[in-house]
Protein backbone atom coordinates (compact mmCIF):
# COMPACT_ATOMS: atom_id res chain seq x y z
CA UNK A 1 0.00 0.00 0.00
CA UNK A 2 2.82 2.44 0.86
CA UNK A 3 4.52 1.70 -2.47
CA UNK A 4 1.33 2.58 -4.34
CA UNK A 5 0.98 5.88 -2.50
CA UNK A 6 4.63 6.71 -3.16
CA UNK A 7 4.19 5.76 -6.82
CA UNK A 8 1.21 8.14 -7.12
CA UNK A 9 3.21 10.91 -5.42
CA UNK A 10 6.11 10.25 -7.78
CA UNK A 11 3.90 10.39 -10.89
CA UNK A 12 2.18 13.59 -9.72
CA UNK A 13 5.58 15.12 -8.95
CA UNK A 14 6.88 14.12 -12.38
CA UNK A 15 3.86 15.70 -14.06
CA UNK A 16 4.35 18.85 -11.96
CA UNK A 17 8.02 19.09 -12.93
CA UNK A 18 7.62 18.33 -16.63
CA UNK A 19 4.56 20.46 -17.42
CA UNK A 20 5.53 23.35 -19.68
CA UNK A 21 5.72 26.85 -18.33
CA UNK A 22 7.16 30.21 -19.37
CA UNK A 23 10.56 30.05 -21.00
CA UNK A 24 11.55 33.71 -21.33
CA UNK A 25 10.74 37.12 -19.88
CA UNK A 26 8.70 38.02 -22.97
CA UNK A 27 6.10 35.49 -21.79
CA UNK A 28 5.05 38.00 -19.11
CA UNK A 29 2.86 40.98 -19.99
CA UNK A 30 3.94 44.53 -19.23
CA UNK A 31 2.35 46.47 -16.41
CA UNK A 32 -0.80 48.19 -17.74
CA UNK A 33 -0.24 51.80 -18.80
CA UNK A 34 3.51 51.52 -18.33
CA UNK A 35 6.50 52.52 -20.42
CA UNK A 36 9.15 49.93 -21.24
CA UNK A 37 12.67 50.99 -20.31
CA UNK A 38 15.39 51.17 -22.94
CA UNK A 39 18.09 52.19 -20.45
CA UNK A 40 21.41 50.35 -20.40
CA UNK A 41 21.12 47.19 -18.34
CA UNK A 42 17.35 46.91 -18.81
CA UNK A 43 17.53 45.34 -22.27
CA UNK A 44 19.82 42.93 -24.12
CA UNK A 45 22.81 43.43 -21.78
CA UNK A 46 21.29 41.05 -19.22
CA UNK A 47 19.40 37.90 -20.23
CA UNK A 48 15.73 37.56 -19.31
CA UNK A 49 15.39 41.06 -17.85
CA UNK A 50 12.90 43.83 -18.56
CA UNK A 51 11.96 47.07 -16.78
CA UNK A 52 8.86 49.25 -16.81
CA UNK A 53 8.14 52.75 -15.56
CA UNK A 54 4.63 53.11 -14.14
CA UNK A 55 2.44 54.84 -11.59
CA UNK A 56 1.70 51.55 -9.80
CA UNK A 57 2.78 50.97 -6.20
CA UNK A 58 4.53 47.91 -4.77
CA UNK A 59 1.36 46.02 -3.88
CA UNK A 60 -0.13 46.44 -7.36
CA UNK A 61 3.09 45.51 -9.16
CA UNK A 62 3.79 42.39 -7.11
CA UNK A 63 0.15 41.25 -7.24
CA UNK A 64 0.10 41.72 -11.03
CA UNK A 65 3.18 39.55 -11.58
CA UNK A 66 2.18 36.92 -9.02
CA UNK A 67 -1.08 36.49 -10.95
CA UNK A 68 0.86 36.42 -14.23
CA UNK A 69 3.02 33.56 -12.95
CA UNK A 70 0.01 31.64 -11.64
CA UNK A 71 -1.72 31.95 -15.03
CA UNK A 72 1.27 30.46 -16.85
CA UNK A 73 0.78 27.05 -15.21
CA UNK A 74 -2.14 24.64 -15.19
CA UNK A 75 -1.59 23.95 -11.50
CA UNK A 76 -1.34 27.70 -10.77
CA UNK A 77 -5.10 27.79 -10.34
CA UNK A 78 -4.79 25.42 -7.37
CA UNK A 79 -1.32 26.10 -5.99
CA UNK A 80 -0.08 29.68 -5.52
CA UNK A 81 3.63 30.38 -6.00
CA UNK A 82 5.83 30.76 -2.96
CA UNK A 83 6.60 34.40 -2.23
CA UNK A 84 10.05 35.23 -0.89
CA UNK A 85 10.74 38.76 0.26
CA UNK A 86 14.43 39.61 -0.18
CA UNK A 87 16.23 42.65 1.24
CA UNK A 88 16.50 45.35 -1.46
CA UNK A 89 20.27 45.48 -0.92
CA UNK A 90 20.56 42.05 -2.59
CA UNK A 91 19.06 43.26 -5.89
CA UNK A 92 22.57 43.44 -7.36
CA UNK A 93 22.84 39.66 -6.90
CA UNK A 94 19.49 38.60 -8.36
CA UNK A 95 18.68 41.35 -10.85
CA UNK A 96 21.83 43.13 -12.01
CA UNK A 97 24.78 45.13 -10.77
CA UNK A 98 24.02 48.71 -9.64
CA UNK A 99 20.27 48.11 -9.41
CA UNK A 100 18.21 50.71 -7.53
CA UNK A 101 15.75 49.02 -5.23
CA UNK A 102 13.24 49.65 -2.48
CA UNK A 103 11.74 46.14 -2.64
CA UNK A 104 12.67 42.75 -4.09
CA UNK A 105 10.31 39.80 -4.19
CA UNK A 106 10.74 36.36 -5.70
CA UNK A 107 7.91 34.15 -6.89
CA UNK A 108 8.80 30.51 -7.26
CA UNK A 109 7.33 27.10 -7.75
CA UNK A 110 9.77 24.64 -6.16
CA UNK A 111 11.91 22.78 -8.73
CA UNK A 112 10.57 25.19 -11.37
CA UNK A 113 11.30 28.69 -12.62
CA UNK A 114 11.82 31.84 -10.53
CA UNK A 115 10.50 35.32 -11.23
CA UNK A 116 12.13 38.22 -9.40
CA UNK A 117 10.20 41.48 -9.13
CA UNK A 118 12.37 44.41 -8.13
CA UNK A 119 10.88 47.83 -7.57
CA UNK A 120 12.19 51.28 -7.01
CA UNK A 121 9.90 53.90 -5.51
CA UNK A 122 11.67 57.21 -4.81
CA UNK A 123 8.89 58.36 -2.46
CA UNK A 124 9.46 55.29 -0.27
CA UNK A 125 13.22 55.81 -0.38
CA UNK A 126 12.80 59.44 0.71
CA UNK A 127 10.74 58.34 3.72
CA UNK A 128 13.34 55.70 4.60
CA UNK A 129 16.13 58.28 4.63
CA UNK A 130 13.95 61.07 6.12
CA UNK A 131 14.56 63.62 3.42
CA UNK A 132 12.92 67.04 3.90
CA UNK A 133 9.24 67.31 2.93
CA UNK A 134 10.07 69.96 0.32
CA UNK A 135 12.38 67.51 -1.49
CA UNK A 136 11.16 67.19 -5.09
CA UNK A 137 12.62 63.79 -5.94
CA UNK A 138 9.49 61.69 -5.37
CA UNK A 139 9.32 60.50 -8.98
CA UNK A 140 11.39 58.53 -11.44
CA UNK A 141 11.88 60.56 -14.59
CA UNK A 142 12.08 58.78 -17.94
CA UNK A 143 11.79 60.45 -21.35
CA UNK A 144 10.82 63.71 -19.60
CA UNK A 145 7.81 62.13 -17.84
CA UNK A 146 7.44 61.50 -14.09
CA UNK A 147 6.54 58.01 -12.82
CA UNK A 148 5.89 56.75 -9.28
CA UNK A 149 7.97 53.60 -9.72
CA UNK A 150 10.25 51.51 -11.84
CA UNK A 151 9.75 47.75 -11.82
CA UNK A 152 12.52 45.47 -13.06
CA UNK A 153 11.78 41.80 -13.70
CA UNK A 154 14.30 39.01 -14.00
CA UNK A 155 13.22 35.54 -14.99
CA UNK A 156 15.30 32.46 -14.29
CA UNK A 157 14.00 29.55 -16.38
CA UNK A 158 14.67 26.05 -15.19
CA UNK A 159 16.63 23.57 -17.24
CA UNK A 160 14.51 20.59 -18.46
CA UNK A 161 17.50 18.25 -18.03
CA UNK A 162 17.96 19.25 -14.40
CA UNK A 163 14.22 18.89 -13.78
CA UNK A 164 14.32 15.34 -15.19
CA UNK A 165 17.41 14.55 -13.12
CA UNK A 166 15.66 15.83 -9.99
CA UNK A 167 12.63 13.65 -10.68
CA UNK A 168 14.96 10.67 -11.22
CA UNK A 169 16.60 11.30 -7.84
CA UNK A 170 13.17 11.56 -6.27
CA UNK A 171 12.23 8.13 -7.66
CA UNK A 172 15.51 6.57 -6.51
CA UNK A 173 15.14 8.07 -3.06
CA UNK A 174 11.83 6.30 -2.54
CA UNK A 175 13.07 3.17 -4.39
CA UNK A 176 10.09 3.04 -6.68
Amino acid sequence: MIKKVLWVIFVLGLIYILLPGPSKIKDFAPIPDSTKSNLDGDTWQNPNIVAYFSDFKRQDITQFYRMQLEDKYFFGKFIPPIRLNHPPETAYVYIRDQQESTFLEEYIYPFRESLYVNGYEPAVENKMFKKPSNFVGDHVWYEELPYNSKATLRFYPSNPVSKSFTSGLFGQYFQI
